[in-house]
């Protein structure tokens, strides 16, 4: 009986629910931000707030900017295209030396040679 009491208690608590977030702003404007946003940049009078005005300094300081950048991004997309062709590379010829070359059995045999000795 205590048992199934002891179940039943496991099983029956309150799990309580998330709270919800849902907010959703009147209106954006993007050219607006960005005009307000450039307006900072360069020092003149905007209606950022002394903390957009803290984050836009520190983003610039850190290098990063938020203005579009399409040869920016053509450039990373090279990159990450390069990058992956010289790691699939150098993964097929590991893959080749492991399965299809003795270099992999020389070396286990060399090392086992050197645990007899």
């Amino acid at each position: 009986m205590q048992v199934k009491i002891l179940v039943m208690g496991i099983f029956m608590f309150h799990r309580p629910e998330p709270r919800r977030f849902n907010y959703i702003p009147r209106y954006y404007n993007p050219e607006k931000e960005a005009l307000e946003r450039r307006k900072a940049e360069l020092g003149l009078e905007s209606n950022l707030s002394e903390e957009d005005k803290l984050r836009l300094k520190m983003r610039r300081s850190w290098g990063r900017v938020d203005s579009v950048d399409e040869e920016g991004d053509r450039r990373r997309a090279r990159y990450k295209t390069m990058r992956f062709v010289v790691i699939f590379g150098i993964a097929a010829v590991l893959v080749y030396f492991i399965l299809f070359t003795p270099v992999v059995e020389d070396f286990i045999r060399m090392f086992l040679m050197l645990g007899k000795k």
